[in-house]
């Protein structure tokens, strides 16, 4: 999702300013699927179905949570509602501090809220505790202010899209073999990782798990060892279809128009 820019933005400020001393994806970049297209006189080829299991623009209200990428992150996404919550906890051991940063988005509206731990650490600006609400003609980069239509924050459907021996091993469950060259968008490891991985990048096992509603739940990558990576797990997990309340713009007194500091932290 192109928030996440807003998250790696945030984060390359604090880190500046720590050393100093002082990042929603579209459909063409394969966050949004579309329909799978089944025939209606033969069974639906199992990644037809994991396909279609991926949620959509009908879906509801739901829960993420996505590891083992770049940017892991969590929070509520309703594509029908045009509203998403995204929470990004990074930890910089070096540096001595742990930042979170929420980022809301309602329609074409954006807020930002930032915590560091210790919130006393030399050096750094005062952030305000308080929801920020961005200004988009102070953003420079305008991808990072309002929804953007994406629905898959795991971009599950562009892996599947782009796998190899996608089979069904029993009901709801799913095996396959994704092509991490043809997801760079996921952003699951760096692009000089994925060069020096080889043809390993191009066939990595993934397992996926469909609940009985249809919906997908979870999907688990093996990314394998490869120029000085370690093997890891990409997780993506789904939860809270029709259980889940739909994110809304912070009350009056939880908000307020974006300090300076904060335009110049997504500057990063």
């Amino acid at each position: 999702m192109t928030a996440r820019k807003a998250q790696l933005a945030g984060l390359a400020a604090i880190l500046a300013l720590s050393t100093t001393g002082c990042g929603i994806v579209t459909a063409d970049d394969g966050d949004t699927p579309t329909a799978a297209t089944t025939s209606s006189s033969a069974p639906a080829e199992p990644r037809d179905v994991l396909l279609d299991a991926v949620p959509g623009d009908q879906d509801g209200a739901y829960h993420f949570d996505v590891k083992g990428s770049d940017v892991p992150m969590s929070g509520v996404l309703d594509a029908s509602k045009k509203a998403v919550e995204i929470k990004v906890v990074q930890t910089e051991p070096d540096a001595g501090f742990t930042l979170a940063m929420t980022t809301r988005m309602i329609g074409e509206k954006t807020w930002v809220k930032f915590v560091i731990k210790p919130a006393n650490m030399p050096g750094l600006p005062k952030i305000p505790k308080n929801w920020q609400l961005l200004d988009p003609a102070k953003v420079q980069d305008k991808s990072i202010v309002g929804y953007d239509g994406s629905t898959d924050p795991g971009y599950v459907w562009a892996l599947v899209n782009d796998a190899a021996a996608v089979k069904q091993t029993s009901p709801g469950h799913f095996t396959g073999s994704a092509d991490l060259t043809k997801t760079t968008q996921a952003e699951i490891v760096e692009e000089k990782t994925l060069t020096a991985m080889g043809a390993k990048a191009k066939a990595v096992p993934f397992e996926a798990v469909v609940d009985a509603g249809g919906h997908l739940t979870s999907f688990v990558a093996k990314i394998p060892a490869g120029g000085g990576h370690k093997a890891t797990t990409y997780s993506v997990k789904y939860t809270g279809y029709g259980k889940t309340a739909t994110p809304a713009a912070p009350a009056a007194g939880e908000q307020q128009k974006a300090t300076s500091v904060i335009y110049e932290m997504l500057r990063g």
